[in-house]
Parts: C-alpha cells; sequence; structure tokens
C-alpha cells in the first residue's frame, strides 16, 4: 500500500491569514485583497443567467438562451428625452442581509450587446424597492453591437449623479440588489445580449518559490528567454539590493548564489534590503522585465511590444515592504523596436506584514494613456527611497488582474497525440459540462456510450479519508450525491478530510465518469486534446485517466491551488503514469480509457463547476 505523510499545503499560511482592508481611494493605488472568502451566490449564479427580475414599471420581455440572458427592451413615452427600464438581481442573505461582494474582486466585468446605453449599478435597499430612477453608484457602459469583448469596472468606477461623496467602494461591502439598466429614447425599443458577468480575480505570472527569474506573460515573441527575465537596475555606488540570506549568520554567501533564479529560488522570491549610499539622491534601483521579448542581431536589440488591453486589467503583488513599490508601464515603437519616453507609474503603498495588493489600470490610465496598455513593452518594479520607514521589502508573487473567464493556467505544452492502439469508442472532438446547466450528466460525444458520462463520487473510506458536502445535500439509493449537489449548488463544492494526515494513494476520494458504461469499456478519447476545468481549491486537484480500475492503473496530472476561480488548461503531454517504472507512453493509453477521475488526494477544499476538452477554456 502507497502511503505517506500529509503536509500543509496551503502556501504556508501565506495567503490565508490576511485581514480585508477598505480600499484607497487614491488614484493608480493599491487596493489590498485581504482573505478569500466564499463568493457571494451572485458570481455562480449570474453565470447561469437565470435569477434576474424585471423592475418595477419596466416594459422588457426576458429570455434564457442557452449561454447569454435575452430580452427585449420597450421604453416608455414620457416628456424626458431620456427613458429607462431595467432588471434587478437580488444578492442579499438569506435573512435578507447585505451581501459583501468585494471578497476576491475589485470589481466586475461585463460581456455584453445593447441597443441601449446600460448602466449596471448598486444598491443598498431592500431588494422590493427597487426603481431605475433611484440615484445609486452605477458604471455606464456605451451601446455596442458585439459581445466578444468583456467591459471592465473597478468598483471605485461606480458613482452617483447627483453626488460625489460615496462611490462603489463605499457600498459593494453592503449591496442587497444589481441592476442592469437599460437607457435610451423615450418610446424606443430594442433588443439585448448578456453573455457573461463575472468578477476581477488574480492570474498569477510569477511566484518565486517555483518560478525563479522568468514571470509567464504569455507574449513571448523574441528571442528565447527574453519575455519575462528579470534582471536589476541598479547604480551600486549610490544603492544596491542585499539579500537578506546572502549573510554567513546565515551560513550562505553571495558567491553561493551568482546567478538570479537560483538566489529567487533560495529565498522563494524577492526579500532583502536597499542599501543606499547617498542620503541626498533618489537613485533608481529594482528589477524590471520585458513583456514580449527582445531579438538581437549585430549586438543591436529590437524590443517587441503586446498588447495587453483586452487580458491585463490591472496588475497585483503579494508583498510586504517599508517602502513604496513604484511599478512603471513602458510603451514601445513596435515599428522602430525601441522603448517610448511616455511612461505611467502606479504606487504599491509601503506596509508591515505580507499582503495581496493590486492596482487597477482603469483608475490611472486616463484617456490617451490607455494606449500604453496596446504597446506595452517593459515592466519596472522601483523601490522608492523618498517613502519609507526602512529598506527592507520581500515580494513573493506577480498577478495580473483579469476576468474570471480569461485567467487560465495551463499545465504541458500542447502537442497532438496520436493513440497506437484504439477503442471502437471514439469521442467527439469537443465537450463541455456546465454545472449550471448540465446537472449530472457530460455529453461526451461518443456514439454508442449513452449509459457514459455521469458524475459519481467515491464512496467514504473508513480510517481513510471523507468527503464532506453541504449539509442539505442527500444522497441517492447508491449513496451518490452528485446529482443532489449539481441540482442544489450547479458545481462540485467541498473538502476532504483524510484520517489523522495520512493519505493512501491507493485509495483516493474522486468524483468522475466512465467513458462508455459501468462496464468499464474503454474508449478512444485523444481527439479532445486534453482537459479545461474551471475550479478553486486551497490544495491540488488530479485528472485521472483510467485504464484499468481493479488494477488502479491511470494517468494523471494536476492542477494547482488558486484561491481565485480559474480555468487550468491540461494537455495530454502533462499526463504522467502513476506506474513509474513503466515504459508506457501517454500514446499508449490514451485510445483505451475507461473512465475519468478528478482526485483529490490530500485535505482541502474544493469547488469545480466546469470541465472539458482542451478547446473549451473561458467557454
Amino acid at each position: 500500500m502507497n502511503k505517506y505523510i500529509g503536509t500543509n499545503v496551503l502556501c504556508l499560511g501565506l495567503l490565508g491569514a490576511l485581514a480585508l482592508t477598505a480600499c484607497s481611494d487614491e488614484s493608480g493605488v493599491s487596493k489590498n485583497f485581504g482573505t478569500t472568502e466564499e463568493k457571494n451566490a451572485f458570481w455562480n449564479e449570474s453565470a447561469n443567467l437565470k435569477d434576474w427580475n424585471v423592475m418595477k414599471g419596466s416594459d422588457i420581455k426576458l429570455e434564457n438562451g442557452k449561454s447569454a440572458l435575452l430580452g427585449r427592451v420597450s421604453l416608455k413615452k414620457s416628456g424626458d428625452d431620456l427613458a429607462r427600464a431595467g432588471i434587478a438581481y437580488d444578492v442579499s442573505n438569506e435573512d435578507g442581509s447585505p451581501t459583501d461582494l468585494s471578497q476576491g474582486s475589485d470589481g466586475l466585468c461585463v460581456s455584453y450587446k445593447s441597443d441601449f446605453t446600460v448602466e449596471v449599478r448598486l444598491d443598498t435597499a431592500d431588494y422590493a424597492s427597487s426603481s431605475v430612477d433611484k440615484d445609486v453608484p452605477f458604471v455606464s457602459l456605451n451601446m455596442k453591437d458585439s459581445g466578444s469583448e468583456s467591459h471592465c469596472a473597478s468598483w471605485e468606477d461606480f458613482k452617483m449623479k447627483k453626488s460625489d461623496k460615496t462611490d462603489g467602494s463605499d457600498v459593494v461591502k453592503k449591496v442587497r440588489s444589481v441592476q442592469i439598466v437599460f437607457v435610451g429614447e423615450s418610446g424606443s425599443t430594442g433588443e439585448f445580449s448578456i453573455q457573461r458577468l463575472s468578477p476581477y480575480v488574480r492570474s498569477d505570472l510569477w511566484i518565486g518559490k517555483s518560478d525563479g527569474a522568468r514571470v509567464k506573460t504569455g507574449y513571448a515573441k523574441g528571442d528565447e528567454g527574453t519575455s519575462g527575465t528579470m534582471t536589476f537596475f541598479e547604480d551600486s555606488s549610490h544603492a544596491y539590493y542585499e539579500w537578506m540570506y546572502d549573510l554567513p549568520e546565515f551560513g550562505v554567501f553571495p558567491e553561493d548564489y551568482t546567478e538570479l533564479d537560483k538566489r529567487i529560488e533560495s529565498h522563494e522570491g524577492y526579500y532583502g534590503h536597499v542599501i543606499f549610499n547617498d542620503v541626498n539622491s533618489n537613485p533608481d534601483v529594482g528589477f524590471e522585465f520585458l513583456v514580449a521579448g527582445k531579438t538581437t542581431k549585430k549586438n543591436k536589440d529590437f524590443i517587441y511590444t503586446a498588447d495587453v488591453s483586452g487580458l491585463w486589467k490591472g496588475m497585483c503583488l503579494e508583498y510586504e515592504s517599508q517602502m513604496d513599490i513604484v511599478m512603471e508601464l513602458v510603451p514601445g515603437d513596435s515599428s522602430a523596436g525601441t522603448l517610448e519616453k511616455k511612461s505611467k507609474t502606479m504606487t504599491f503603498t509601503k506596509n508591515n506584514d505580507m499582503e495581496k495588493n493590486c492596482v487597477v489600470f482603469a483608475d490611472a490610465l486616463q484617456g490617451s494613456d490607455s494606449d500604453i496598455l496596446k504597446h506595452l513593452a517593459k515592466i519596472r518594479f522601483k523601490f522608492a527611497k523618498e517613502n519609507k520607514a526602512g529598506t527592507m521589502v520581500g515580494i513573493r508573487r506577480i498577478s495580473a488582474l483579469v476576468p474570471e473567464n480569461l485567467s487560465v493556467k495551463e499545465s504541458g505544452e500542447f502537442k497532438e497525440v496520436k493513440p497506437t492502439e484504439s477503442s471502437s469508442y471514439k469521442s467527439g472532438k469537443s465537450f463541455l459540462w456546465d454545472g449550471s446547466k448540465d446537472g449530472d450528466h457530460v455529453d461526451l460525444g461518443i456514439s454508442g456510450a449513452a449509459a457514459g458520462g455521469v458524475w459519481t463520487n467515491s464512496p467514504d473510506e473508513m480510517d481513510t479519508y471523507s468527503f464532506g458536502f453541504p449539509d442539505d445535500v442527500e444522497a441517492d439509493d447508491d449513496g451518490y450525491v452528485t446529482e443532489s449537489l449539481v441540482s442544489k449548488y450547479h458545481k462540485f463544492t467541498g473538502y476532504v478530510k483524510s484520517d489523522d494526515g495520512i493519505y493512501d494513494l491507493d485509495k483516493v476520494a474522486t468524483i468522475g465518469f466512465n467513458t462508455v458504461s459501468s462496464k468499464q469499456e474503454t474508449a478512444d478519447i485523444s481527439a479532445w486534446d486534453g482537459f479545461c476545468i474551471h475550479y478553486s481549491t486551497d490544495s491540488f486537484v488530479r485528472i485521472a485517466l483510467v485504464t484499468d480500475a481493479s488494477a488502479n492503473k491511470y494517468w494523471y496530472a494536476e492542477v494547482e491551488y488558486s484561491d481565485d476561480m480559474t480555468w487550468g488548461k491540461v494537455s495530454w503531454k502533462a499526463f504522467k503514469n502513476i506506474d513509474e517504472e513503466s515504459s508506457e507512453k501517454i500514446e499508449d493509453a490514451i485510445g483505451k480509457i475507461t473512465s475519468v477521475r478528478l482526485q483529490f488526494p490530500v485535505d482541502g477544499e474544493f469547488v469545480v463547476d466546469k470541465f472539458g476538452s482542451y478547446d473549451q477554456c473561458g467557454k
């Protein structure tokens, strides 16, 4: 039996012990995200687009499409040039108390098209009193005939018409209803489609303990290794960075770590002091990286740019610092391959403890400044001497602030895999299970396999592990809770608890489905190219491809810790054989899979609301 002692997988406590603090009112200054609590059902249910109601006095006919909320609006004739009609979502708790929508999010993103101007509004009053004429914090979105992109707004962007004393950051912690109001010419009619309404989330670009000196920007164009590679900038005659553990008393000497990535790995990020030699100046000292990289020919660099405007809505650091950290966005000339002199700075304020703070680009980049994001070349982080209580600084993580549906963690390089042996049962090219509408059944597209694709959970194993599901979930006659769980919560949500921290890899908690039927016939699923899973977890989740359940033979890949809902994109090349001594390759297995299982090998909480083929991330 394969057993090992469980260890703490909660990121050494750094991510779980942060208290929520108020957002700063200063434009271009970081905001604290604090702890990540369970999000209000609004963020999950609104994706279903089913629980919106027409506001009193509005003439709107709603239609729930398969992947959008559709409606036709008739604005009433009045003496005014403009008229309004709206729909509302009751976000209050079961006892009627208001909800804090800021938990884990600094704003919201809407993907839509509309024949009218759209106002998204936050109301703290009772849901029943919702009115399109009431002055509440709102953000206005222009009429648009395409719903292919998300429009995102920070909570601070929500303003009242008649007062500047209150904005969305004041009310977002005590919201009772979210409203979508359509504004147009009095007496006009038109249509709208809301494809998605989701929060901002943090998508990790660099984690110090695992990524060394490379930021994974996702925009590499230049010579290999030039995109995202961190370098220090400093004038050693005026200031330099001294690593915390490059000191004899720690048994470590500077000459032991001559490469930056090794130093970062040994410190699990940046951790040290800035030494200022000249007290009368404010020298440049910090680190930087190219977003897209560069090409060097004949000792001349051509610096590439990237259009990050559609994906990156802000930047986040997990850090502690006795100085402000000033982030500088440096654009480039894509034709000349040079950096432009025009740049924009934003500030991560000094603090006392390790915490996650974010800056929202929309707060600082106004008018033509927003074009910087369309040809971004370099990002610099400067340690600011002019505002310090000391010189210590530690940085553990860099993340981009992105719309939730665009947050993707990739595992394994994509490569088409052709099976060496193929079952007569063959999958279709794509599939996507969406807990909001598909229940406990997955349409796998495998002809003649109608009995496959039904989600079931493994039973608790005495003295090994147990599942923890919501109290109102009921098991069926076979002991499966998946049908009840998805029916009530539109997702898999729960936790796994092992017996005294002892884990048995031969007895793992799972939720999964057979490819063909319970008789364990095999299927060729190679056409899927891999999987996309929309999830969050405080440990990790394994995806297992089972070839022989009775002999415990399977291939597995893992999606890592994420305290925000994110997409995990896993190619076939990421999968490993559980039998490390086997010479079998993934090509030998992918054509004869009997079942697919989500495994939860260690203690932790999890949420999974979508699961599909490799091409379905963000759908």
